[in-house]
């Protein structure tokens, strides 16, 4: 249980211990090193990825190691779906990441099963780690499925962890039948009061959660279920700079970015005598290249992997009658052939990307996966949501405020002045009939997950409804478009007029 969480008490130095936690969530396959889009969007910063996370990983357990603290590493789930490196190689690639760095304890989350069970055990087979699974069970015997486990209780220091976890609740409408066969999850609340029951009967000194139900769900179970130490979470990707403290029960939760862009570092301060947690410091730790050196036999490992999961990226997937170009402050033949193509996939109503994240023109000609990849270098995925009309008039104002490029759009043409006062510039919308947008009507849109992030003046974006990340790479959804449409062309429609250029 948590004494003092914001003051590390001042006793005897003899008394107090330190127990280091390296953690990560949400990696969804992010070995290959990345650019921080998110941080400039122009001139993005380089991120090492599982490089420099081998890099600080070891640092810190080598420090721990001198000074005679404990050291644990977890991730809590979502590991290798959502990139070619991850997806192609059936999470092979990332189980030798993290059999490089020696992670003790590993939780699924939903993701983890988006290649069926089979595919999953075979994960967790190739990975040298203890993984947990205290709320999934065989859907015809109600027994716990067989290769995880429910709990583990580990020795750190004559300290007791007892460690649970929890895959979301809501796992039926996250997947299909098919890829959770004859599988279920029990309710999230129950099982985390049933293990902290459990692992203070078996003489747990303090407890750890590691969950993949979202920061919202963590919250709630932290103020509804007395005993759980820290949780670990992911799902939701809800990145905490600094860990969030329960008011209740005094419950830290801490959560790091996605894509393996971080790594989470939880320092806890131990009471030696009480054996209880005394105190604590977290933080964020941002995996820059230009401030954390690349492990050199981690990059060759992830150097092997793209080589072997790219193959067929320079395959002939589409023809185009025409290059297709950008343009940050008009409409666009490839932000038309983008949108479309998102707008088609998920059959809603409109489609809205932004021109800053276009990474590249479609050339004339054959047409590869490569290309699509290209295109999408930012690795952007899907969000599909609901907005009014009076909401979509709303978002499209911050796209034609004139602080950065404008929007592509399908399914909707709209009229604007540059002229008029920013949030009084878009004139008319009508739908793909030619009907005005009814301000008080649901539309279901579909954007990418930069723009759904909300950042900055992208907020609006949070304002919708039923917002859901689909994990689909839109580099993946223009593909599949390219090839079902081959040989394609473009041409401006007419979508975005600017009445200042009349």
């Amino acid at each position: 249980m948590l004494l003092l969480l914001t003051i590390i008490l001042t006793c005897a130095s003899s008394a107090y211990d330190h127990i280091y936690v390296c953690y990560t969530n949400d990696i969804e396959g992010g070995l290959s090193p990345s650019q921080a889009w998110w941080m400039n969007p122009y001139f993005p910063p380089v991120i090492g990825n599982a490089a420099a996370a081998a890099t600080f990983i070891k640092a810190k357990k080598q420090e721990a190691d001198s000074l005679g603290y404990a050291f644990l590493l977890f991730d809590s789930g979502d590991m290798f779906m959502g990139s070619p490196i991850g997806e192609f190689s059936k999470g092979t690639a990332v189980a030798d990441f993290m059999n490089y760095c020696g992670y003790d304890v590993i939780a699924p989350g939903n993701h983890d099963y988006d290649m069926g069970v089979e595919v999953f055990k075979n994960f967790v087979a190739a990975t040298n780690a203890v993984f947990l699974g205290s709320n999934i069970i065989y859907e015809d015997t109600r027994a716990p499925v067989d290769y995880l486990e429910p709990y583990v209780i580990l020795e750190k220091n004559d300290l007791r962890i007892g460690i649970f976890s929890l895959l979301t609740e809501y796992m039926a409408g996250m997947t299909t039948p098919e890829k959770f066969a004859n599988h279920d999850v029990l309710p999230e609340q129950e099982t985390a009061q049933r293990m902290v029951d459990t692992l203070l009967a078996k003489g747990a000194d303090v407890i750890f959660a590691l969950t993949g139900i979202g920061l919202r769900h963590d919250k709630r179970i932290a103020s509804a279920v007395p005993g759980i130490d820290v949780i670990f979470g992911s799902h939701s990707a809800s990145a905490l700079e600094i860990p969030y403290e329960d008011s209740i029960h005094h419950t830290i939760i801490c959560q790091s970015y996605s894509h393996l862009t971080c790594v989470g570092f939880l320092d806890l301060h131990i009471d030696t005598l009480l054996k209880r947690i005394a105190g604590y410091k977290g933080e964020l730790v941002d995996l820059l290249s230009d401030e954390i050196e690349s492990d050199t036999a981690m990059e060759h490992i992830i150097a092997r992997w793209e080589q072997e999961t790219q193959k067929g990226f320079d395959e002939v997937i589409g023809y185009s009658n025409e290059e297709m170009t950008r343009n940050g402050f008009e409409e666009s033949t490839i932000g038309n052939l983008i949108t479309d193509a998102m707008r088609e996939y998920f059959d809603v109503d409109i489609a809205v990307h932004n021109s800053g994240g276009i990474r590249a023109n479609l050339p004339q000609g054959d047409i590869t996966y490569r290309a699509c990849y290209n295109i999408d270098a930012l690795s952007n995925t899907a969000v599909i949501m609901t907005m009014t009309g009076a909401q979509v008039r709303d978002m499209l104002e911050v796209g034609f405020n004139g602080h950065h490029a404008i929007f592509q759009v399908s399914g909707i043409a709209l009229e604007w002045d540059p002229r008029q006062d920013t949030g009084q510039r878009i004139l008319t919308i009508t739908d793909h009939n030619g009907i005005p947008l009814d301000p008080v009507r649901d539309y279901r849109v579909v954007t990418n997950s930069y723009l759904a992030a909300g950042g900055g003046e992208y907020i609006v974006f949070k304002d919708a409804r039923d917002i859901r990340e689909t994990f689909t790479y839109l580099r993946n959804i223009l593909a599949d478009h390219i090839k079902k449409h081959s040989p394609i062309g473009s041409r401006i429609q007419g979508r975005i007029i600017n009445v200042a250029d009349r």
